[in-house]
């Protein structure tokens, strides 16, 4: 197989307009929306999500788990391809799950628990990892770990400090693929675009004439210029983070479908519970009533529901009263009198919104607080930082920002992946929410307890009980759940409304375009 197998001319292409960089191609580098749907249609993953909240088989064709519950063997089906045409087996396999653990970065961060102790691959279709403790989350975190070309990478590695792996193809990744997804990266400039290539002999697609064979990822720091271009029809597609204003005016034009998915996706103002004056349970507690949930969710974000503690309802369900801080300026300023900070202490401090730059949504929720705050006498000012320079801050306790405006999207769906953050072994982790430095030891023996129990009903139970608590110390303030919003113009379909993990419901490959529509405008 060379190289790359071009798609078919006349395949349709689609242009995307995002927002954010794309800062790195590689598998374990992803941090935003846009990197982690590069990496799901380039890359692919020994299992699969499904909607129902069931494990599918992928790459992997079946697997057992042994008595005592650590080790999962996998056996592997024969014959799929890498973008070069070599076939996927269990080294590629154990080689990209060592790379992974060795290099760190985000994806890792997902793994930080599940402390992986052996890999073993006895023959080219079998692989075996083999856990130090039981972990019942281990086959949804597969969903984000992605399996990349040993050969190419070891041909491709440079000078580095893994022994023989040089420098496990850290550089070479960074603007370069080596999978076996959909499509293959053909063109990459980290601020401009990332085009893929549809990948033919892709085998779990049948590609069809309506498939898109190209996708123009392009990137556009202001999101005005992403909507004037989906008018102009020069993108196909436009960002989820387009003002509500500008989605419903998109809404009520004839060209245009602004698809309404509710996503297992929670948002968040997280703060640094080790810092004054929010190493106060009182003054945490006066910031969550001093948040105004229902102005973000009508005006700014156009949709959303109630968000009650860390865990949203699609992932943790059925859990008995846990509490919510409505917004209520009284209720604020009676939980500040009960801080041991003074209104004069109080109005020393100089704290800081992190929102992200470029983002009007963020913008706009961090300047509501700002405002609310200021009201109780705590002077809270909001700063615009990039996405990138946010997730190194959060990594230790001294630079995490007093508050960052934060979603965090259910790539693993299940509860113990959103509340390890929650334990001292979240700390230092950038991402998922990453800088809030909470530690209470309660918390952490009910999580310990849930993830050891082979029954989910029981687990269910020390899941619930450990939220009720989180809660009730509020170290981040919870918002609400995502109704994600995705305009498009209407010769674009496909779009699913969840596929049981993100990123897997933004795989192009279920992506269709009608060439025939009048409102079409390919390319020039």
């Amino acid at each position: 197989g060379g190289r790359v197998l071009a798609a078919p001319e006349a395949a349709p292409a689609l242009r995307f307009g995002v927002e954010m960089e794309i800062a790195s191609l590689d598998p374990i580098r992803p941090t935003n929306n846009w990197e982690t749907m590069l990496a799901a249609n380039v890359y692919d993953t020994l299992v699969y999500p499904d909607a129902e909240k069931k494990v599918l088989p992928w790459i992997a064709e079946s697997w057992q788990l042994s008595d005592e519950g650590k080790t999962y063997t996998f056996k592997l089906k024969t014959g799929v391809p890498f973008h070069d045409g070599t076939p996927v087996t269990s080294d590629d396999i154990a080689f990209s799950m060592r790379r992974m653990l060795a290099l760190g970065g985000p994806i890792a961060g997902y793994f930080r628990n599940i402390e992986v102790d052996k890999i073993a691959a006895p023959d080219t279709q079998t692989i075996s990892f083999t856990l130090k403790k039981p972990d019942p989350a281990f086959l949804q975190t597969l969903f984000m770990f992605k399996i990349v070309n040993k050969a190419l990478i070891l041909k491709n590695k440079a000078e580095g400090s893994h022994g023989e792996f040089g420098d496990y193809g850290a550089r070479f990744l960074q603007a370069n693929s080596a999978g076996s997804g959909p499509f293959m990266v053909t063109e990459y400039r980290p601020s401009e675009v990332a085009e893929l290539t549809r990948f033919d002999r892709y085998p779990f697609t049948k590609w069809g004439p309506k498939n898109p064979g190209k996708v123009r990822i392009m990137i556009f720091p202001e999101l005005v210029t992403i909507a004037t271009k989906l008018r102009s029809g020069e993108l196909d597609i436009g960002s989820i983070s387009i003002p509500a204003q500008v989605q419903r005016q998109l809404a009520q034009d004839n060209r245009f479908v602004v698809e309404r998915h509710p996503q297992p996706t929670a948002w968040f103002v997280v703060m640094n519970n080790s810092k004054p004056p929010l190493d106060d349970l009182h003054v945490r507690r006066a910031v969550a009533h001093a948040y105004d949930r229902r102005t973000v969710i009508d005006h700014i974000l156009g949709g959303g529901e109630e968000l009650r503690g860390p865990v949203p309802a699609q992932i943790l369900s059925g859990c008995e009263g846990v509490g919510v801080y409505e917004f209520d300026m009284d209720k604020a300023k009676a939980e500040l009198a009960k801080s041991k900070y003074s209104a004069a202490e109080l109005g020393k401090f100089r704290l800081e919104i992190a929102a992200v730059a470029a983002s009007e949504r963020f913008k706009n929720i961090a300047l509501l607080l700002s405002t609310n705050l200021k009201k109780l006498g705590i002077n809270a000012q909001v700063k615009a930082v990039r996405w990138t320079d946010i997730t190194a801050a959060q990594t230790k306790p001294e630079t995490a920002f007093n508050f960052v405006v934060y979603y965090e999207s259910a790539r693993v769906p299940h509860p113990s992946q959103i509340l390890t953050y929650y334990t001292k072994s979240g700390w230092g982790g950038a991402y998922p929410s990453g800088g809030m430095y909470y530690d209470n030891p309660k918390v952490t023996e009910l999580i310990q307890r849930a993830n050891g129990i082979g029954d989910p009903a029981e687990a269910q139970r020390y899941f619930c009980e450990a939220v009720r608590l989180i809660v009730e110390d509020c170290p981040a303030v919870f918002s609400h759940i995502d109704v994600r919003q995705f305009p498009h113009a209407r010769y674009v379909t496909g779009f699913r409304a969840f596929a049981g993990a993100t990123p897997f419901d933004l795989r192009f490959n279920t992506y269709e375009i009608d060439a025939s529509d009048t409102a079409y405008r390919p390319s020039r």
